[in-house]
């Protein structure tokens, strides 16, 4: 039976696998990305992108993001802007970032990232920040499935890995700073933790019913 784990229990032993949310959770995308828009949609497109704006579809497809935040249709050109100014605006890795998955893969937890970042843009940030492939377990993108949070449909995939190593989802623990993250974890039938590195709050966390530590150092001490 899932549930939103409790704070008091954090990682129990009954935990078999960790997986976490990239953006927001183990990078800094926020800081770096809302530039990169602003950036784009004012050079190439004569917009003026408020903080209103970006907050209100942040977490959305990136297609999504390119037509709300653009004005445009044209997604492939959209793209090839992005990619073009890509490394300008890198995402930093949270402080804790390493030493959290570390720590875990030493207590031998199944450990991995599932993310709606495309795969170039994720391996990118992996190889930026000399990230150890052998502490990760499991990586899925926006490459490995059609679905997004918060529908849980898009955790098929990870729970299709899982099964072939006899972990059931209420062995797996989501840890996400989105509501879309809680939302979809648990309708997978994994646990979920909050961090509140992204947009959302511990008050917000808490009025959904969800608990939540400060930052990616908070997971696993």
């Amino acid at each position: 039976m899932y549930k939103i784990i409790l704070m008091s229990e954090r990682i129990s032993d009954n935990v078999k696998a960790v997986f976490f949310d990239h953006d927001d959770t183990l990078v800094d995308t926020i800081g770096s990305k809302w530039a990169q828009h602003k950036f784009i949609a004012s050079k190439y497109y004569g917009r003026e992108l408020t903080e209103k704006d970006l907050r209100e579809h942040w977490g959305k497809p990136l297609e999504d993001l390119f037509r709300l935040f653009y004005n445009t249709d044209d997604i492939q050109q959209a793209m090839d802007y992005t990619l073009a100014h890509h490394e300008e605006f890198p995402k930093p890795l949270f402080p804790e970032t390493i030493p959290t998955l570390r720590r875990l893969h030493a207590a031998g937890k199944i450990v991995g990232i599932i993310t709606a970042t495309l795969r170039f843009s994720f391996e990118h940030d992996l190889d930026l920040h000399n990230v150890p492939r052998e502490i990760i377990d499991y990586t899925q993108t926006a490459d490995d499935t059609e679905f997004h949070k918060p529908d849980p449909r898009v955790f098929v995939p990870a729970k299709a890995w899982l099964a072939g190593r006899s972990i059931e989802p209420g062995q797996t623990l989501y840890v996400g700073d989105g509501l879309k993250d809680m939302q979809a974890a648990l309708g997978a039938g994994f646990n979920f933790l909050g961090v509140e590195s992204g947009l959302v709050t511990a008050s917000e966390f808490r009025q959904n019913g969800a608990e939540s530590v400060a930052s990616i150092a908070e997971v696993y001490k």
